[in-house]
């Protein structure tokens, strides 16, 4: 499905007390993600944290195909990433002429698609569609898309395909990197990025 065909199948709009109470309960199958979209979003967005967003469908308002959240982010060049990965990530970014600790980014804090519309394309769309959304209005000078990805296949190989990569490979050198002692192992989520430079639009 392309960013086209989902404009034209569904709208978008924030995600509001009202509109929420208007719709039906939305479930992607993900409890943690289910229950973020049904109560704390709304709490985010008031303590100005993050802001939801919903695909709903056209011609059935009150269904929520799929849900996102966006918050303000960076990824940060610390000293607990060694420099293997770091002269990587400047390579692969064309950033190393820059002295920035901080890169600016936007998380996406949560993302999801009603499994009554899985398998359908909504999960690619809706990625191209945040892809170009901070591509051609880019407001404040973001330059990556971060995700904390759930540490499974299936979701791993969703960011991947969709053109996402591991800022650090190595789980355990990830887990350094995130202060969480490898007794932890495996993690629970992987820390991914896409570089929006990489995406070609017509601006």
């Amino acid at each position: 499905m392309t960013v086209e065909e989902l404009l034209e199948r569904c709208d978008l709009v924030r995600a509001s007390e009202q509109k929420l109470a208007e719709c039906r309960t939305f479930c992607c199958g993900e409890e943690d993600i289910d229950e973020f979209f049904a109560k704390d979003c709304l709490v985010n967005q008031s303590k100005l944290l993050g802001k939801t967003y919903l695909f709903c469908l056209k011609d059935q308002p009150d269904t929520i195909v799929t849900a996102f959240s966006l918050s303000n982010d960076s990824i940060r060049l610390t000293n607990r990433i060694t420099d293997e990965y770091k002269e990587q990530f400047l390579d692969d970014t064309d950033l190393r002429d820059k002295t920035f600790k901080r890169f600016p980014a936007v998380l996406i804090g949560r993302l999801g698609t009603s499994s009554n519309f899985a398998g359908q394309g909504y999960g690619t769309a809706i990625m191209d569609f945040i892809k170009v959304l901070f591509r051609t209005n880019n407001r404040t000078g973001c330059r990556f898309l971060i995700v904390d990805a759930l540490n499974r296949p299936e979701t791993l190989h969703y960011y991947e395909k969709n053109g996402f990569r591991y800022l650090i490979d190595d789980e355990r050198l990830e887990a350094k990197y995130m202060g969480i002692g490898v007794a932890n192992l495996p993690l629970n989520t992987r820390l991914m990025y896409f570089d929006l430079l990489k995406l070609n639009v017509n601006e």
